[in-house]
C-alpha cells in the first residue's frame, strides 16, 4: 500500500519474473541487477542467484523466498527510489545537515478562539452547520508499545468511570453529528498489519459502536523496508525482510489508492477531518476549528494549541527563503536549532509564539488546490524523512527507515489557502492525548511539561468536561482531591464528570441544560446516552455518584436532587492492562442510577436521593411532569448498585 514519495503508483516491479525462468536484459534489467547486487547481503548465496538471474534458471529454498520478498515490495514502494532517497538522506543525517537551511522562521498569524467566548460559540454553531458535509479519518496504525500497553490503542479507556474506549468515543460522536445534521457521515480508518485485526474485531464484537457497516472503511499501511547503515542495507530478521512502520503520512497516499475521497466528493462532502488515536478531545474541538476553516475558506487548516518552550508538539512556522513563503510544522527537535541559527535564541518563551500543532486536519476535497485534485497530482506521497540513532562510531544504534508525516501534507500544495486556528487554554488543553508510559511521563513533569500518560489522560478528561458544565448557569465544581502517587506520578484527581455529546457537544447545549448544579469533591457524574437531558438545581454531595442513562426519544428534566451515597471510589493498584499503566482503578461502591430505556417526556422532581433510600425507590413517590408529546406515562426505577 502506500510508501510516500516512494510509491509505485501502479508501475510494474522492476522485479517482476525476477528468478522465474526469465533471463535478465542487461539492459533492461540493469537497474534491478544493480538494485539486487546492493543488497546481495540478503541472500545466503549471491553469486548463484546472479548467475540464476542472468541465464534465466529457476531459483529455489531461502535465496528464492527472499527474491519474492523483494519482488513483492518493490511493486508496493519503487525500491530503487526507496533506496536512493534513503541513501541521500542517510548522508544528510550522517553530515548532520539540517533540512531547514536557508529558511528564516516567523511568527504565523492565524485565528485563536478563547474558550467560553462569544466568537467560540460562534464557530462551534458554524461548525455544527458544516459537519454534516464531512468525512472522518482516524490514523490508527499504532500498538500502545510507548504507553507501556501492549494491544491497539483506540481500545483504552478514555476513563475509568464508564470505561469507553477511544474508538467507541470517537463513533458515538460523529453519530451525535449525524443526528443533528440528518447526514450520514462516513468514518475511515487508516490500520497497519499490528493493529488491523484486533480493530475489526473491537468494532465486530460492539456492534460498530451503533454505526452502520456501510459507513465505516479501512485502508491498511504496510511496513517499509528497516535500514542497518548510512548504504541502505536492509535488515535480515530470521531469515525475512525485516519492515517497520513508514508513519501516519502514509494515509494520503493510501486514501489516494483507494478512491473514497472522491467518492465522498461526488456524494456531496466539503471536507475530511484527520484524527489521532488518543486524544480524546479531537472531536469535541472540531467545530470551532471547523467554524473556522469554513468562514475563512480555507482549502487546509491546522487545529493548534498554544505550546509551551521545549514541549514535545510540533510547532507551525512561517518560513521563507528567498521569494519562497511556507506555512510548515516544525518537529520539536528541529525548531530549538532552527530559531537559534536564525534568531540568536532558542526555544525558550512560554508560552511559546508558534503555535503547537495537534496533528488534526481538516482539508476541503473540492477545487483546484482540494484534496481529490491534489492527491491526483501528486499520489498523495509526501515528503519523507529519517532520523537515525547513531553510537559513537557512527553506526546505528538500531535499525532506521524512511517515515513521513500526515500533517505535512501541505508541502504538496501548489498555491491554495493554508491557515490554522488556535485554541486557547482551558481549565486543562483541549490537546491531551495519551502517548506516553508512567516512567517517560515522570522524566517530561521533570522538564515542566504535560505528562500525556493515561492518569493525566483521565484527570484531564473529567476536568475538560467540568469545564463544559461551568458553561451553564451557576453551576459550581468542587476542587481537586489531594495529591496521589500512581505509579510515580503526582496525580490530583477532578471531580469526575462525564458527559455524553447529546448533552455537552457545543457551549450553548450546556448553557439550556444545565442551571444550578454543584458537583462536590469527589462526586461523580455520568450522562450517558443520546436522550436529551436538563438539569436544574442538583447538587451532588462530596464522594457521591449521580448516573443518568437515556436512549434516543427521551426528554428528561432532573429538577431539585440532592444525591448522598457512598459513590466511586479510587483504588491502587489497577488489575488490568489498561488500569496497570495509570496505577489505580474506579471501584463503585454505591451510585444513583436514573435509567430510561423507553422513549418518552420525564420530569425528576425534588427528592433527597440520600444512601438510606430503599434499593429500588417506589416511582409513586416521584412527580413525572409529561411533555405535550408524550401519550403515556412510562415508568422508570432509581437503581442503585453497591459494590461490596
Amino acid at each position: 500500500m502506500g510508501a510516500g514519495v516512494s510509491g509505485n503508483q501502479g508501475k510494474p516491479s522492476i522485479l517482476a519474473g525476477a528468478g522465474r525462468g526469465r533471463a535478465f536484459d542487461a539492459a533492461n534489467d540493469a537497474a534491478a541487477l544493480r538494485l539486487l547486487e546492493e543488497q546481495k547481503h540478503v541472500f545466503a548465496d549471491w553469486s548463484s542467484v546472479k548467475a540464476s538471474l542472468e541465464t534465466g534458471t529457476s531459483i529455489q529454498g531461502r535465496d528464492r523466498d527472499i527474491l519474492d520478498a523483494l519482488v513483492e515490495l518493490d511493486a508496493r514502494l519503487d525500491l530503487v527510489t526507496y533506496t536512493q532517497t534513503a541513501k541521500r538522506l542517510l548522508q544528510d543525517a550522517t553530515n548532520k545537515v539540517n533540512p531547514l537551511d536557508g529558511w528564516s522562521p516567523s511568527v504565523p498569524q492565524g485565528e485563536t478562539l478563547q474558550a467560553h467566548s462569544e466568537a467560540w460559540r460562534a464557530m462551534e454553531r458554524v461548525g455544527l452547520r458544516e459537519v454534516g458535509a464531512c468525512a472522518f479519518v482516524l490514523v490508527a496504525g499504532g500498538l500502545g508499545e510507548r504507553l507501556g500497553y501492549d494491544g491497539i490503542k483506540v481500545s483504552l479507556p478514555t476513563e475509568s468511570t464508564t470505561g469507553t474506549c477511544y474508538l467507541e468515543l470517537y463513533i458515538k460522536t460523529i453519530l451525535e453529528f449525524q443526528r443533528r445534521s440528518g447526514n450520514t457521515l462516513p468514518l475511515c480508518l487508516m490500520l497497519s498489519k499490528d493493529t488491523e485485526a484486533a480493530t475489526r474485531a473491537l468494532l465486530a464484537e460492539n456492534n460498530n459502536f451503533g454505526m452502520r457497516a456501510d459507513q465505516i472503511s479501512f485502508v491498511v499501511q504496510a511496513g517499509v523496508p528497516a535500514l542497518s547503515n548510512q548504504e541502505a542495507h536492509f535488515v535480515l530478521d530470521n531469515n525475512e525482510i525485516l519492515c517497520k512502520p513508514h508513519g501516519h503520512g502514509d494515509v494520503h497516499s493510501l486514501l489516494a489508492q483507494s478512491g473514497l475521497p472522491k467518492k465522498w466528493l461526488n456524494r456531496g462532502l466539503k471536507r475530511v477531518f484527520f484524527f489521532q488515536d488518543t486524544n480524546a478531545f479531537a472531536l469535541r474541538t472540531l467545530l470551532p476549528a471547523l467554524g473556522s476553516t469554513a468562514s475563512r475558506n480555507l482549502d487546509v487548516c491546522s487545529t493548534c494549541v498554544e505550546r509551551r518552550a521545549g514541549e514535545a508538539m510540533g510547532a507551525l512556522c512561517l518560513l521563507k527563503k528567498g521569494t519562497l513563503s511556507l506555512l510548515k510544522n516544525v518537529e520539536y527537535n528541529q525548531l530549538e536549532p532552527l530559531l537559534l541559527s536564525t534568531t540568536g535564541k532558542g526555544d525558550v518563551d512560554t508560552p511559546s509564539p508558534y503555535p503547537g500543532n495537534t496533528n488534526q486536519l481538516i482539508i476541503s476535497l473540492s477545487g483546484e488546490h482540494g484534496y481529490v485534485a491534489t492527491l491526483e497530482r501528486t499520489g498523495g506521497n509526501v515528503p519523507e524523512f529519517v532520523n537515525p540513532k547513531f553510537n559513537a562510531n557512527r553506526t546505528f544504534k538500531k535499525p532506521a527507515r524512511l517515515e513521513c508525516m500526515m500533517q505535512d501534507y501541505p508541502q504538496l500544495l501548489e498555491g491554495g489557502s493554508v491557515g490554522f486556528v488556535t485554541l486557547s487554554r482551558r481549565a486543562v488543553r483541549e490537546y491531551a492525548p495519551v502517548k506516553n508510559s508512567p516512567e517517560s511521563a515522570i522524566d517530561k513533569v521533570k522538564q515542566g511539561l504535560d505528562a500525556h500518560c493515561a492518569s493525566s489522560g483521565e484527570a484531564d478528561f473529567y476536568a475538560l468536561h467540568g469545564d463544559f458544565l461551568r458553561c451553564g448557569r451557576d453551576v459550581v465544581i468542587g476542587g481537586k482531591d489531594s495529591p496521589v502517587l500512581y505509579r510515580g506520578l503526582s496525580v490530583e484527581m477532578p471531580p469526575r464528570i462525564v458527559l455524553s455529546p447529546s448533552f455537552a457537544l457545543i457551549e450553548d447545549d450546556v448553557i439550556k441544560a444545565a442551571k444550578g448544579v454543584t458537583v462536590h469533591k469527589g462526586a461523580t457524574l455520568i450522562v450517558e446516552g443520546e436522550g436529551s437531558v436538563e438539569l436544574e438545581d442538583v447538587v451532588i454531595e462530596e464522594g457521591s455518584a449521580l448516573r443518568i442513562s437515556t436512549v434516543r426519544g427521551v426528554e428528561l428534566r432532573v429538577l431539585g436532587l440532592k444525591v448522598a451515597n457512598d459513590g466511586y471510589r479510587i483504588e491502587a493498584p489497577g488489575v488490568t492492562k489498561a488500569e496497570v499503566i495509570r496505577g489505580f482503578r474506579i471501584v463503585r461502591r454505591d451510585e444513583t442510577h436514573l435509567k430510561f430505556e423507553e422513549p418518552g417526556s420525564y420530569a425528576v422532581a425534588p427528592l433527597d436521593l440520600s444512601s438510606d433510600d430503599e434499593e429500588e425507590a417506589d416511582a409513586s413517590r416521584l412527580p413525572l411532569f409529561i411533555g405535550a408529546a408524550a401519550v403515556a406515562v412510562l415508568a422508570f426505577f432509581l437503581l442503585r448498585r453497591r459494590t461490596v
